[in-house]
């Protein structure tokens, strides 16, 4: 009799380690992703994972820190910075990449407190001491990158334009919105988040100022499979829509 309860007990034990194994074991791929991005990327996810069943895992921060991070993940799935720059620079210093896919269009724009007190109209304005401005970080996001190419290009010296640097996007967005800053160069999607708090002043970006954007497909990556389904999705019609949904220019847009 207690041979036969105990071959009962380690059948329920197994059935319920099973049962177990089911509920934890999910589908999922891990990306590296621009902050700047969040918006079309957060999008994107929840429409892959339900067409999918995919979960995509993402670790969001400025493109130079998530440059540093994808390597040091001996099993990342996908790099999607805010620039083809990034990848090509992750591709020299680990050649981890296994390909890149064009995905978006990052476009500069200059936004300031609602209303424009300041009387802001182009980038020469910011060297007025009465207006402080904020940039991105060149070393850690792409915007930061962008915004030191433009200030040389118009020969304005980063020391007497620049009051406070930031490690992402949004986060120069909040502060102008928050009435922390006067000025601030963002991309024109992030704008579009924050419209309606700040205004927004176009400004003519070279061609070497707009940011194409890559989703790169790690040579790590335990998901291969899975992975290249969400880049035919991102790059898809629907993908598209959904980015150009969240503010950015679509592949099409940026050929």
């Amino acid at each position: 009799m207690r041979t036969k309860w105990s071959q009962w007990g380690g059948l329920l034990a197994l059935v319920v380690l099973c049962a177990g194994c089911r509920m934890q074991k999910t589908d999922s791929i891990s990306l590296y992703a621009a902050a700047g991005l969040r918006d079309a990327v957060e999008a994107l996810r929840e429409a892959f994972s339900e067409q999918t069943g995919i979960d995509v895992d993402v670790d969001y921060a400025g493109s130079g820190v998530v440059l540093a991070r994808v390597q040091r993940d001996s099993a990342a799935d996908l790099f999607l910075p805010g620039d083809t720059w990034y990848v090509d620079r992750l591709n020299t210093l680990s050649g981890l990449v296994e390909a890149s896919f064009p995905v978006a269009r990052l476009v500069p724009v200059l936004i300031v407190a609602k209303g424009n007190p300041k009387h802001i109209t182009e980038l020469n304005d910011l060297l007025n001491a009465e207006i402080k401005t904020a940039m991105g970080n060149p070393k850690a996001c792409q915007i930061g990158r962008i915004c030191k190419r433009m200030l040389d290009r118009n020969k304005l010296a980063w020391s007497q334009v620049v009051d406070e640097e930031s490690l992402t996007v949004n986060e120069l967005a909040v502060w102008v919105k928050m009435n922390a800053v006067d000025a601030a160069v963002v991309w024109d999607a992030t704008a579009a988040s924050v419209i309606e708090s700040v205004e927004v002043i176009p400004i003519t970006p070279s061609a070497d100022e707009v940011s194409m954007v890559s989703c790169a497909l790690m040579k790590t990556a335990p998901h291969p499979g899975m992975s290249r389904k969400f880049i035919q999705f991102m790059t898809g019609p629907a993908g598209q829509q959904i980015i150009e949904q969240a503010g950015f220019a679509g592949i099409e847009s940026a050929e």
